[in-house]
């Protein structure tokens, strides 16, 4: 956490879709609204500084509807995470499946710690954009905490279950280090360090439990079956439904 005490984070006019996020070639998204950002960070400062909820809850709205431009395109933001995303699904089953005819690359994982595992795999899918950081940090959150326990990991042991959590904590984590990037120095509000902490808190809990509502039915039964194009195609339907439903969160 700390994320938004980092970097201010993009302005009003900044492209809602920045061109590396651009995957599927339809553009920067339409002119951005004036002032996109105030509604969003004024509500969110006032949860950080009270702890009130109901502020969380406009915070979000705001920011779904009118911050990211809507659930089509604001999903859309999350493209260069999406593919990474897409990339960590297909290395991770081939690795579970046939490790042996994996790329060399991932083949040398085999017999490796969970650590140096978790390491390599986040190496070799950051890519070299301005998402990198945020891409960088969701894969190693996601993998570290559904992959760490054993000092030697077994591909043979990745369930289908456990394949699942790591997807939708990997886009929990992606939707959460946007929307703290995105929240410039609204958690500045907090009179304490322990209060923004548990305001951060309180708002990946949120984003973990709305993404995983929406994305379980879209991967649940095909886990075993989707290419890496069918997991890009469910991250995004996810968060979709995510945006669709913060907009729709009452004031």
């Amino acid at each position: 956490m700390g994320t938004s005490t980092s970097s201010r984070g993009p302005n009003n006019s900044s492209p809602l879709v920045p061109p590396w996020a651009d995957v599927d070639g339809r553009g920067t998204g339409p002119t951005p609204p004036p002032n996109r950002f105030q509604g969003f960070r004024t509500a969110l400062g006032k949860f950080v500084r009270t702890g009130n909820q109901s502020y969380m809850r406009s915070a979000l709205r705001s920011y779904a509807s009118t911050s990211t431009g809507g659930s089509a395109v604001g999903a859309r933001r999350f493209g260069a995470m999406v593919q990474a995303g897409g990339g960590l699904y297909e290395a991770l089953d081939q690795l579970r499946r046939d490790p042996a005819n994996a790329p060399v690359d991932l083949q040398r994982l085999v017999g490796k710690s969970t650590r140096e595992v978790i390491d390599a795999l986040v190496d070799w899918l950051v890519p070299e954009n301005g998402d990198a950081d945020r891409i960088r940090t969701a894969l190693n959150d996601s993998l570290s905490e559904c992959l760490d326990g054993a000092d030697e990991f077994d591909f043979g042991s990745l369930t289908d279950d456990v394949l699942m959590d790591i997807m939708i904590t990997y886009v929990s984590n992606c939707v959460f280090e946007q929307i703290m990037l995105d929240s410039n120095r609204a958690f500045a509000k907090a009179q304490t360090p322990e209060q923004a902490e548990t305001a951060e808190h309180a708002l990946s809990e949120l984003v973990t439990v709305v993404t995983e509502k929406h994305m379980t039915p879209l991967i649940e039964r095909e886990i075993r079956t989707m290419s890496n194009a069918d997991m890009q195609a469910a991250q995004i339907a996810a968060i979709k439904d995510v945006w669709r439903e913060w907009e729709d969160y009452q004031p």
